[in-house]
């Protein structure tokens, strides 16, 4: 799941702290690690604060869990997987497999602001209320200084950003997609592999427009 799904998924809770809890996960480089290791099996007492912080981070890896092994999140990343190989973009080289997997969890985000955009107003705006000093002490418990100090400036810029919004142009996601793909492969896609990315999300959008509440139920 990506940010705004994982929030829709846990609505009404809300609250600052549970919500920067949902997105630490995909802003803290490497976090996974970090859950299996310390988080997973810890228990915090006492402190309120704290423990919605830790609950909004434990409800991301479970979200996940369902969701990443539910069918109809399978038979939709096959689908574009298949449709971007239909479009004569290299299988192996761009990693399909891994940006089909993405880009169906971007399209499910994107669902969600053109439908209920007050969803993503309200996502960032609780977001923007958590308190850092919290986040700060919660966060030193698990992570080394230098993870700390880069997650802080992540979450900075994701607060002011806002780059969900961003999702109501295909472009946009496509975009994203040539992101993660040069991080990985240092390289980017070519203007032709874009515009096959493009044409692929094109096609699959009206029937995101009906699946994806049921692939978010699955």
């Amino acid at each position: 799941m990506h940010f705004l799904s994982h929030y829709y998924v846990e609505l009404p809770q809300n609250t600052p702290l549970f919500v920067a809890g949902l997105g630490i996960p995909d802003l803290a480089t490497g976090f996974s690690r970090t859950y299996n290791s310390l988080i997973k099996n810890s228990v915090l007492t006492g402190d309120e604060e704290l423990e919605q912080i830790q609950k909004g981070i434990l409800c991301h890896f479970e979200a996940d869990k369902r969701f990443h092994n539910s069918q109809p999140f399978m038979q939709h990343v096959t689908l574009v997987t298949e449709s971007l190989v239909n479009e004569g973009l290299d299988r192996k080289r761009l990693r399909l497999s891994v940006l089909a997997h993405i880009a169906v969890e971007l399209m499910i985000d994107r669902q969600i602001l053109l439908q209920h955009e007050n969803v993503c107003t309200d996502f960032y705006d609780s977001i923007d209320r958590a308190d850092e000093k919290v986040l700060n002490t919660y966060l030193s418990r698990f992570l080394t200084a230098g993870e700390l100090r880069i997650f802080l400036t992540k979450f900075q810029f994701f607060k002011q950003r806002r780059f969900v919004f961003l999702f109501r142009e295909l472009e946009n996601i496509v975009f994203g997609l040539n992101r993660v793909y040069s991080n990985v492969a240092k390289t980017e896609m070519t203007n032709e592999e874009k515009a096959g990315f493009l044409s692929v999300l094109n096609n699959i959008d009206g029937q995101m427009r009906y699946s994806w509440k049921e692939i978010l139920k699955a």
